[in-house]
């Protein structure tokens, strides 16, 4: 009986400890697969960061090759339509690198972009001396599948501007603004140039055919002026919308060439 008692006692008293035990296997498990969840993490984005960057100079090797064939263009429409192409694709481009700078997430600052790509696209327009674009651009941040539309069809607004808005080497400028307004995001385009042609709204462009598009597609408003130039506000929710059931019938509202 004594002996029956005391091996109940020790037996009770080793029970705490293999508990113990067990706690502190399962606790180096736990970690070890902690571990190698944020190494597979940190390799994941680091590919991201790959991806981009090669995205990126596969699409600026694109831009280069398609600016050459402008150069060599002698049809002024056909060269205009390969610098237009130049300038969508580069624009795809800059954001790639911002989403390569900014360890590998998924959402821009559009401001600054919109802000870098319109330097681009007056450089690109051999940086007139009698018109120049001029950026206030507020810091929003935006998911990347809300600023590719926006980034498109302000790209599409401001080459319109510069091409059509001061004919004959007029003086002017062309004005770009991005702010916040509560739970959307508002960019002007405006300019002080000859305004719209008559007839405006009739025509069917490619490139404003894209612009609407663009804002149809995250679900904003453009809205048009044309006293004194011409003025494209673009104003877009901030959080990305629900996809409309009949939005691929809608036929895009088309704009007419200056």
């Amino acid at each position: 009986m004594t002996f029956s008692t005391s091996q109940t006692i020790n037996g009770g008293a080793d029970r705490p400890f293999g508990e113990t035990q067990r706690l502190m296997f399962e606790n180096a498990r736990l970690h070890r697969l902690c571990m190698e969840a944020a190494g597979m993490a940190a390799q994941h984005e680091l590919m991201l960061r790959e991806a981009d960057h090669r995205i990126k100079n596969s699409l600026q090797v694109v831009a280069s090759l398609l600016h050459l064939q402008a150069r060599r263009e002698t049809n002024g429409a056909v060269r205009e339509a390969l610098q237009a192409a130049r300038a969508r694709i580069q624009t795809v481009a800059c954001i790639h690198d911002a989403l390569q700078l900014d360890s590998g997430t998924d959402s821009v600052d559009v401001g600054a972009l919109i802000a870098t790509m319109s330097k681009a696209l007056h450089a690109m327009a051999g940086e007139p001396v009698s018109v120049e674009i001029i950026v206030r651009a507020e810091p929003v941040q935006l998911q990347l599948t809300l600023a590719q539309p926006i980034m498109l069809a302000v790209n599409e607004l401001v080459i319109n501007a510069l091409r059509h808005a001061f004919p004959d080497g007029r003086n002017g400028a062309v004005m770009v603004t991005v702010a916040r307004d509560d739970d959307r995001v508002r960019i002007d385009v405006c300019d002080n140039g000859i305004g719209l042609a008559d007839g405006y709204g009739d025509g069917r462009g490619y490139g404003t055919t894209l612009v609407h598009a663009m804002v149809a597609k995250i679900g904003g408003r453009l809205d048009v002026e044309t006293s004194s130039g011409a003025r494209f506000t673009l104003s877009a929710p901030i959080a990305e919308p629900a996809v409309l059931a009949n939005a691929a019938s809608n036929q895009p509202q088309a704009m007419a060439a200056r």
